[in-house]
């Protein structure tokens, strides 16, 4: 049985492999992120969405759910989200009735008319989604006016870093094309993939 190159015991070569891939990581800044997204991720869609498949099956010498955990800590570092809020300003908001009850109390006003002003029903699961995009509480500055209190949805977005990685795909990969930090997580995983089968 072969020696496994990942933690402590990575080998002369595994080592190799990781200083490199910590430079790569370390040259990073979210001006850089943001551009390679905008300009890669479309071009890149389906090989994102093959490898993510891919991870399924494959060994790549690192388990998916560490490894993408790892990486949204090193995102959430460098892209700067009010600088971007392109989730805000594209993507349909979810609000679970809890949701409903906590943001409609922060503002001070009644479940029903906080409903009536802000929000229709989602069609496909019964919960809320905001009435058009981009969402209603994304400020001019594009920074949340209600950030302390907002919807679970957004607290838990891009969930990169639940475990399960491997199970959400699609989601993740159509979350690449909206976030910059997803985009890059899954290029950072595919790079690290590759070096390993050099």
């Amino acid at each position: 049985m072969g020696r496994r190159a990942t933690g402590r015991n990575r080998g002369a070569r595994g080592d190799e492999v990781f200083l490199i891939f910590e430079r790569a990581l370390n040259a990073m800044n979210h001006d850089t992120i943001v551009d390679d997204w905008r300009k890669n991720a479309e071009a890149h869609d389906a090989e994102n969405y093959e490898f993510l498949r891919s991870l399924k099956f494959g060994s790549y010498g690192f388990r998916p759910d560490d490894l993408a955990s790892e990486l949204h800590q090193r995102a959430f570092q460098i892209v700067d989200c009010t600088r971007c809020a392109n989730c805000c300003k594209t993507m349909n908001v979810i609000f679970t009735k809890a949701d409903v009850r906590r943001i409609a109390g922060h503002l001070g006003m009644p479940k029903a008319e906080f409903i009536d002003k802000y929000l229709e029903v989602d069609e496909r699961n019964g919960a809320f989604k905001a009435r058009g995009k981009p969402c209603p509480f994304l400020g001019d500055d594009d920074r949340c006016t209600i950030y302390e209190v907002r919807p679970k949805a957004c607290q838990e977005y891009p969930h990169t870093d639940k475990k399960g990685f491997t199970g959400r795909t699609l989601g993740v990969s159509g979350n690449a094309l909206v976030c910059p930090a997803v985009f890059w997580i899954i290029e950072q995983m595919k790079q690290r993939a590759l070096k390993r089968h050099r």
